[in-house]
């Protein structure tokens, strides 16, 4: 056997080293959600700073954030979820994006598999965290974290021992297969129905599930967005016909579910 497909060593030093990791990756990605999806927006929050350049600022006061106030999790509720400086709630979407992210690791590490799939999966699941969390808030699926899945898939696909032609394919079925709802839908309906970064989370996600893994993501994500909607409804907060419905948390839902479950 390969020495990549061999399984992820139950090592518990490198189970906590994975569990670290992916919480440090968790704080990453909820900076990233959070300034990629306030720059969309066209807020002024981060002043132009780079995100990959930029130092980690309160976005209330921007005030810079020092190293102990940026550990993931422990920080936020040691802070009690307030700016340290002008005490200004934190977004809870951070926390939920680390913990979210250690959360999706040791599910993957729990599945088993060759370490490629175990940390493919992993990373995958929290970009995937990363997406609903902007989604959610700014119904937006950013370029910087969407794109990125495409060759990683395919660069997942192969570590593992499968078909780059069937990812590939995956991708083309995926994209190919929303674009023509979003178009069909935008024709008769005159209005979009579906945005691009649906679209292209879908080609993205079909990388990592092949064309037979197209229908069950759609199921999920179908069954999991209407879930959503009627509890919406139940609580007194349900959409209205002129509502925007986030479909990114519902398709992040089943890409990870299929990959990891097919």
């Amino acid at each position: 056997m390969l020495p990549w497909l061999q399984p992820f060593p139950a090592d518990p030093v490198l189970v906590a080293a994975g569990v670290a990791g992916f919480a440090a990756l968790g704080s990453f990605l909820g900076a990233a959600q959070a300034r990629l999806g306030a720059t969309l927006d066209g807020e002024a929050t981060y002043g132009g700073a780079s995100f990959w350049r930029g130092r980690s600022i309160c976005p209330a006061c921007r005030q810079g954030l020092p190293v102990r106030d940026l550990v993931p999790i422990v920080s936020w509720i040691a802070l009690g979820r307030r700016c340290r400086h002008c005490g200004v709630p934190i977004p809870t979407d951070y926390a939920a994006v680390e913990a979210g992210s250690v959360l999706v690791f040791v599910l993957a590490l729990w599945l088993g598999g060759p370490w490629p799939s175990v940390l493919g999966r992993a990373l995958l699941g929290a970009v995937l965290v990363a997406l609903v969390a902007v989604d959610l808030r700014r119904l937006l699926l950013p370029d910087g974290l969407v794109l990125p899945l495409l060759p990683l898939g395919l660069l997942e696909a192969w570590l593992a021992g499968g078909d780059l032609v069937v990812a590939s394919a995956g991708a083309v079925f995926g994209g190919g297969l929303l674009w023509l709802v979003r178009a069909v839908h935008k024709r008769v309906r005159g209005r979009e129905g579906l945005g691009l970064g649906d679209v292209k989370l879908m080609a993205a996600g079909g990388a990592w599930v092949g064309p037979a893994g197209i229908g069950p993501v759609l199921l999920v994500a179908a069954l999991a967005t209407l879930t959503a909607i009627g509890v919406a409804y139940l609580l007194g907060r349900g959409p209205t016909t002129a509502s925007r419905i986030p479909f990114g948390p519902g398709l992040a839902l089943g890409i990870f579910a299929v990959t990891l479950f097919a």
